[in-house]
């Protein structure tokens, strides 16, 4: 980011009286930047502005140290905080005279490939560009070798606007160097899979724009609207809005929010902003856990009301279950650890070709581990193994649980179904949108179960030839 130690001249940056950073040296620019700001906006950068909270709740001078993080490193700063006294303006100085950096222990960085792996079932991805816009790296869910091919193209080559009028809205925010917020796009190539696109501009060591930083979240809605348009399907206007209020408004209404939410709590409950008393900490992580929860409840009423459409279909990928059930069970590794779960793999080495959408199979899978490791008792052992039985192929799941009763082994699969079960945080959906993603890929999940034997989910596709 700088050099670190001593620096030369003090990072400045400026509040303003709602706490917006309106003047920042770039140091201190793409700090805010990373930690979720943009220009003009409010400081995004909690450590700091909670200093100058203070400074103005005090109304006095601040000087204190102050310890943030970028993505690979924690920064240590001396921090000092002055406040325009007579002023009209509210405005309070940042000035930084001492900025070190030491890289962040490994404990506290997510590895890369889980981190992708989490985005990639969770339908996000992201693109850097430089400053021509062209691709530098990406990643995004679907088939990666076609993504791999997009590296050194323009941006504008590699997706297409679903409204052609708002491409000029892009091209202007570009070229003043400006956020890119809520734009709906496609893939043009491969899948021509749907997203929301925003992103951030980036400014070098030197003060100077180098390109930007895209996410891009998938938008199942706008598929089956497409769908839906193409096919001219006749729906009553009820079901119009019924159809897709949830998926393009609701839902990505809620989920800004409640990721701040999440963020906001887990940087109290882990310290970050200082020394804290053990019940406010224990406070802020069951609100960054109930946030959790609820973000989880949306996501599955927007699957549920994407496979409710008579328009939903699935992609199909070359996959293979071994590698997939290796990525779900690395995804729910520190909650299974938690528990002091072990998880039986099959051996790596093993390849077990199906076909199927990646980031479908592997939501399914996610699901199946995770309600093991929730009604399994602690210390127990979760196997994972996978059987080629033909024409179709599959992965079961084993816990060591109370088991299900044989009545229940249907009931279990229908929607908000949760056998009486309380407080467990489930909302009863992940079954019933497992089996329907399940039969989309034309395959099947089914169970195996006995009253205090545990239980066995199978997923079965149909197997790959190579």
């Amino acid at each position: 980011m700088t050099a670190s130690g001593n620096l030369a001249e003090p990072v400045r940056g400026q509040l303003d009286a709602d706490g917006r950073l309106v003047s920042a040296d770039p140091p201190l620019l793409r700090l805010h930047l990373h930690c979720g700001g943009y220009e003009g906006g409010p400081l995004a950068v909690p450590q700091l502005l909670s200093l100058c909270r203070l400074s103005r709740q005090l109304d006095m001078n601040l000087s204190r140290s102050v310890q943030a993080a970028d993505e690979d490193n924690l920064i240590n700063m001396w921090v000092e905080i002055r406040l325009h006294r007579g002023s009209q303006d509210g405005a309070i100085t940042i000035n930084i005279i001492d900025w070190k950096e030491s890289p962040a222990p490994s404990t506290n960085r997510e590895e890369p490939g889980r981190r992708r792996d989490f985005d990639r079932l969770n339908g996000r991805g992201a693109i850097r560009t430089d400053a021509s816009l062209r691709i530098m790296a990406l990643s995004l869910p679907g088939d990666l070798d076609a993504v791999e091919n997009y590296i050194g193209h323009s941006l504008l080559d590699v997706l297409d606007f679903v409204e052609p009028s708002k491409q000029s809205v892009l091209v202007e925010s570009i070229s003043e160097r400006q956020p890119v917020r809520g734009q709906h796009v496609r893939q043009r190539h491969g899948k021509k899979s749907f997203y929301t696109l925003s992103g951030q501009p980036l400014i070098d060591n030197e003060g100077l724009f180098s390109g930007y930083r895209f996410s891009l979240e998938l938008d199942d809605t706008q598929v089956a609207d497409e769908s839906r348009d193409d096919a001219g399907m006749g729906f009553g206007q009820g079901d119009l809005i019924s159809d897709s209020l949830f998926g393009s408004q609701l839902g990505p209404a809620l989920r800004q929010p409640l990721g701040k939410i999440i963020a906001n709590a887990e940087t109290i409950g882990s310290r970050l902003e200082g020394p804290l008393r053990g019940d406010y900490s224990d406070y802020a992580k069951d609100i960054a856990s109930a946030g959790r929860h609820l973000m989880d409840l949306v996501n599955d009423l927007s699957d549920l009301e994407a496979i409710q459409r008579t328009s939903f279909s699935v992609a199909v990928d070359d996959i293979d279950l071994v590698d997939l059930a290796h990525r779900a069970a690395g995804l729910l590794a520190v909650k299974a650890a938690d528990h002091q779960i072990r998880i039986d793999l099959p051996d790596k080495d093993l390849e077990m070709p199906v076909k199927g959408e990646f980031r479908r199979v592997l939501q399914i899978l996610v699901n199946l581990i995770g309600n093991a490791i929730r009604y399994s008792p602690d210390g127990s052992v979760i196997k994972l193994q996978v059987i080629n039985d033909g024409e179709t192929s599959s992965v079961t799941v084993r816990d060591q649980g109370d088991g299900i009763a044989e009545e229940d082994h249907q009931r279990i699969f229908e929607k908000f179904e949760r056998l009486g079960r309380s407080g467990d945080g489930g909302s009863g959906l992940g079954l019933f949108i497992s089996r329907r993603l399940a039969n989309a890929m034309d395959g099947s999940l089914t169970v195996d179960s006995v009253l205090r034997k545990g239980s066995t989910f199978k997923l079965s596709l149909p197997t790959r030839l190579i």
